[in-house]
């Protein structure tokens, strides 16, 4: 390898190629790559299959819809898990899949097994929708069309017609779903006593609403010429001609649908509330657009597009109509990568001050200030190459690539710089002092890529993130090796000589590195002659570390992130009427309207919605308040600051719960609070005993609150029991009694209404005031099979008022409860679980337990954390077993990781972070990059020891030789690690992932490389004391060979 350093020393212009190269190529692909949050393929393969049947409780659903789906799709191959909601009027069943399949593929294979039981579903209820969800888990931006003037109604409709169409044909959005609409529909609120009066029943209005609005081909008029085609079109038109419908004919009168109750425009559903507060503007009418990413997309490019569409559609919009952006993933990416890019550069800057410091040579800097840039942008090219993107991730892979990077140069600068003080020529200097330090670079970075291969073959969402920074980290280190072999003693050969004139700053700080290094060789000296005591120290450093390790909080993400908005949920109790969830919801916001409107409160906007999203979407006694924020840049409070000021507001409004959270995922959940566990079972019943003994035991938990299940019978339900003797005697049958119940109290979509191009359903119901009351089923008749006349309801129905559960799940084909709860106080989501395992095992010994949400991210990545860790020192002890040919001085250069790791979680307490991905990352990180000092020690003495020196003699000089690298090296690293800790204070978007990283590295460099210089003489000198010279062998060769 040495070879290779003499060919770029005797052609600097070969060398200077492949740099430019890698500058030129890696400047090109870097405006190639998408830039995203986080990396792509994060989100598992899935399908969500999602029925609807108008009116059918929840048993009818589960018994009807979703099990008969769940057999049909329980075969598909590669299902991970199913999990499915039985509720009112609607049937889904989300399918996840393992990553290795392809979504295209599963959902191709869905639809054919749907289309195979669709005879076996009932008759009124919708063809099942199967939509693969891989496409956009998360919206990338939404926008609001609002209004004071302009009810919500013409909104959706002038959003539904004009805008869902022009922003589904930007370039990158791979969906558009409207958010808050009240969808126009013509209702038709029909009064049972005017039926009964005129006597007809609800089937015959129906009946003639359909027959009269079929568009039917009629054949064609063959005329002599041409050919004319009979069209008969639709009767309606217009909603005057849903009016003039006639119905009947009694006595000569006409009735038409008018008469018989009121025909107007409405809403297709009339439990939806979405509005928005700004301080310019209250109450305004608001109909949100969401927009996702096409799979794969970079969001930044999107919102560029998305931005440039909105200036041109903002021209043809009505007046009193204004349509803005009100979240933009983008913003906080950019925000985040921005200062990450600022991380770095102020890096590159502090540690060339660094180099300068130690060498006094303004020349020896200009070696890493070019090795540096060019081993960075040459990563981009390795980036493209294996389909990576721009993410958080990669960043911070580059970002600590940058400590990486400065040691290799660093150790060849310094090297060869020796030489030269020695009075070498600059080129006999990088030829010597090359070839001192190959073995050194080579090994450390050869160690550094076997520290993360087996992150490489890790599953799950840990594989996913750890795998992106794996392969930049290693794409990095190889371009660093390679530039530290060939740019760097190039350019030393060069520009290295002696400087005999240095600056004031200079001086000082190398009288004050001379003091320190004799204070070194002075305490060396003393401790080397103390292995007990060094021994039973490394016994104590191992066992605080596995104790720190123990009671350091334990979570997925960072703590406290700051995305720019935080979001209120918000519950009544579950008998709660719509109207009455809406009264409290808007006193909730009412009183933060204060703060958006006070100048001094980073507020933007307040958007509120009844009811909430995702699951609670069908729930009417939830609601959702999103408080948007100011950027970063503009506030001086961090949005967990903005919380605590606000939580005393929304607590405390009577007859409902409401809590704020800051939205904190990595991947995209249904569920709003951290600890979700689901329990299955043989019964609900059964099930309901488990879940309210383990709730009970739940409850007297401090650290917990706001404990419920989605599995309870407080819904109140009117059973309508029919009297089937005296039924058949009247001559009704159970299906008419049912449609008729059906179409009046929970409305029917019978036709539709053709209008400018767009189709409006036609929707029969009950008025309002006769939906109220049970009473009201008096009023409703239906006509006798047998004798022809109207029959009252009353005559063969009676009430049974009851509790139901709201909703049924399924999870893995089997009955299941899921059990939420909030985190309070510094109580951690690990010790959540942990606690709620102990409780069902001893509560519900036979339930079976799994995770969702934030849960089960944590659990998997948890799992997969201890092997990362095992694997990654396995793998750095053989590889270094296989480099210095020996088995006992890779054991000696390992124990250097009990002290780095000691350092990194110190530092992780004392800034009052967790254990979470991305300090899980960084101390693996840590294995490799704090052997670098160990190694140096060790290659030297091995080096020393073949020029014939004892073992005790060789370590000792070979650590007062290694002294200044070994520290320029490390305080490179240190102040590179230093803008991710103190950038991150005030507010700032991923303050917390680079504090995590920060923090950890920087207190296990800091710890383990004063710790280093004393343990690693001592246990050299132990455990190598009667080990072979590296060359014996050859030794041996030679004796044989002279024979």
């Amino acid at each position: 390898m040495h070879n290779f350093c003499l060919l770029n020393i005797k052609r600097p212009v070969l060398s200077s190629v492949f740099s430019l190269l890698l500058v030129v190529f890696g400047l090109y692909t870097f405006f190639q790559i998408s830039t995203r949050e986080l990396p792509k393929d994060l989100q598992p393969p899935e399908v969500v299959i999602s029925t609807k049947y108008t009116g059918a409780s929840p048993t009818i659903i589960a018994s009807e819809i979703s099990e008969p789906i769940e057999l049909a799709v329980g075969g598909a191959e590669g299902i991970k898990s199913i999990d499915t909601i039985s509720e009112i009027g609607r049937s889904t069943v989300r399918i996840e899949f393992f990553t290795n399949i392809d979504v295209d593929d599963a959902a191709n294979d869905i639809r054919e097994r749907i289309a195979r039981i669709l005879d076996n579903l009932p008759e009124d209820s919708k063809t099942p929708e199967v939509r693969k969800a891989s496409a956009g888990f998360s919206t990338s931006m939404w926008l609001s069309v609002s209004s004071t003037s302009i009810s919500s109604l013409e909104i959706g409709d002038y959003v539904k017609r004009n805008l869902v169409d022009a922003f589904s044909s930007v370039n990158g959005t791979g969906r558009v779903i409207v958010g808050g609409i009240n969808e126009k529909a013509v209702r038709v609120y029909l009064n049972p006593v005017k039926l009964s009066a005129n006597d007809l029943d609800i089937k015959e209005v129906e009946s003639a609403i359909r027959k009269n609005n079929v568009a039917v081909p009629a054949g064609t008029i063959e005329a002599s010429n041409v050919d004319l085609t009979i069209d008969l079109g639709k009767t309606y038109t217009d909603i005057s001609s849903i009016k003039k419908l006639p119905i009947k004919k009694i006595k000569g009168k006409t009735i038409n649908l008018e008469d018989l109750g009121e025909v107007k425009f409405g809403p297709v559903s009339e439990k939806t509330l979405f509005k928005s507060q700004s301080p310019d503007a209250l109450n305004e009418n608001t109909v949100g657009i969401g927009i996702y990413a096409r799979t794969n997309e970079s969001t930044v490019t999107l919102s560029k597009n998305i931005r440039k569409k909105i200036k041109e559609v903002r021209k043809t919009l009505p007046d009193g109509l204004k349509l803005s952006v009100s979240f933009d993933r983008a913003v906080y990416i950019k925000e985040a990568i921005r200062m990450c890019y600022q991380s770095i550069i102020l890096a590159l800057a502090l540690v060339v001050g660094i180099i300068y410091l130690f060498l006094g040579n303004i020349r020896a800097v200009i070696v890493p200030a070019v090795t540096l840039p060019v081993s960075l942008i040459g990563a981009c090219l390795g980036l493209w190459l294996f389909g990576l993107t721009i993410n958080i991730f990669t960043l911070l892979a580059i970002i600590l690539s940058v400590a990486i990077v400065t040691d290799d140069s660093v150790v060849m600068t310094e090297s060869i710089y020796h030489r030269v003080e020695k009075g070498d020529s600059p080129l006999n200097a990088a030829a010597t002092g090359s070839r001192n330090v190959i073995f050194a670079i080579l090994s450390t970075s050869i160690i550094l890529l076997a520290v993360f291969m087996p992150l490489l073959f890790i599953g799950g969402i840990s594989g996913t993130l750890f795998r992106e920074m794996a392969i930049t980290l290693s794409i990095t280190i190889v371009i660093s090796t390679f530039t530290a072999l060939s740019i760097a003693p190039m350019l030393g050969s060069k520009l290295l000589s002696k400087d005999k004139s240095k600056s004031k700053i200079v001086l000082k700080f190398e009288k004050l590195f001379k003091s320190f290094e004799e204070f070194y060789s002075d305490t060396l000296n003393y401790w080397i002659k103390k292995p007990k005591t060094i021994i039973w120290f490394m016994i104590f450093v191992i066992a605080f570390a596995g104790f720190l390790f123990k009671i350091t909080p334990k979570t997925l993400l960072e703590k406290d992130p700051d995305r720019g908005v935080y979001l209120v949920f918000g519950k009544t109790d579950e008998s709660s009427s719509f109207q009455y969830t809406v009264d409290k919801a808007e006193k909730v916001e009412k009183r933060l309207i204060p703060l958006l409107q006070d100048e001094r409160e980073p507020y933007q906007k307040l958007i509120m919605r009844v009811p909430g999203f995702g699951r609670s979407s069908q729930s009417y006694n939830s609601f959702i308040i999103i408080a948007l924020l100011d950027n970063w840049k503009d506030r001086k409070e961090s949005a967990q600051k903005i919380v605590r000021k606000a939580i005393g507001r929304i607590v405390t409004v009577p007859g409902t719960m409401a809590f704020p959270l800051t939205p904190n995922s990595v991947r995209v959940s249904n569920y709003q609070k951290p600890v979700v566990v689901t329990m299955t079972g043989p019964s609900y019943e059964t099930l309901y005993e488990w879940q309210n003994s383990v709730m009970k035991e739940l409850r007297k938990n401090r650290g917990l609150a706001d404990i419920t299940s989605d599995y309870n019978k407080n819904k109140p339900e009117v059973q309508l029991v029919i009297d089937e003797n005296k039924a058949k005697d009247l001559g009704l049958s159970v299906e008419s009694i049912g449609k008729s119940i059906e179409t009046l109290f929970s409305g029917k979509s019978v036709t539709t209404l053709n209008e400018a191009g767009k189709e409006y359903p036609i929707i029969l119901q009950a008025d309002l005031k006769d939906r109220r009351k049970t009473e009201s089923l008096s009023k409703v008749f239906v006509r006798s099979e047998t004798t022809g006349k109207l029959i009252s309801l009353a005559n063969v129905v009676s009430f049974q008022e009851r509790g139901s559960a709201k909703i049924l799940t399924r999870y893995q084909r089997s009955k299941s409860v899921t059990l939420t709860a909030r985190l309070v106080g510094g109580y951690t989501l690990n010790e959540a679980l942990n606690f709620i395992e102990k409780t069902i095992d001893d509560k519900a010994p036979t339930a079976g337990i799994f995770y969702k949400g934030k849960s089960l991210d944590l659990k998997e990545a948890s799992s997969e954390l201890l092997i990362i860790f095992a694997l990654a020192l396995v793998s750095a002890y053989l590889v270094m077993a296989g480099t210095f040919n020996a088995w006992r001085q890779p054991f000696v250069v390992m124990l250097t990781v009990p002290l780095a790791a000691l350092g990194g979680l110190i530092f992780i307490l004392l800034f009052n972070s967790t254990i979470n991905i991305f300090s899980q990352i960084a101390l693996v990180v840590l294995i490799g990059i704090a052997t670098k000092n160990s190694i140096l020690i060790v290659d030297w003495a091995n080096q020393l020891r073949i020029k014939g020196k004892s073992v005790e003699s060789a370590i000792v000089e070979s650590c007062k030789r290694r002294f200044r690298p070994i520290m320029m090296t490390s305080l490179s690293t240190l102040i590179a690690m230093v803008p991710l800790i103190v950038g991150n204070i005030g507010p700032g978007a991923g303050e917390g992932i680079r504090l995590a990283v920060g923090c950890t590295i920087f207190g296990g460099m800091l710890i383990s490389t004063f710790l280093t210089l004393f343990t690693t003489p001592v246990f050299y000198l132990l455990l190598c004391k009667n080990s072979k010279r590296m060359d014996e062998v050859d030794i041996q060769l030679n004796k044989e060979f002279s024979k």
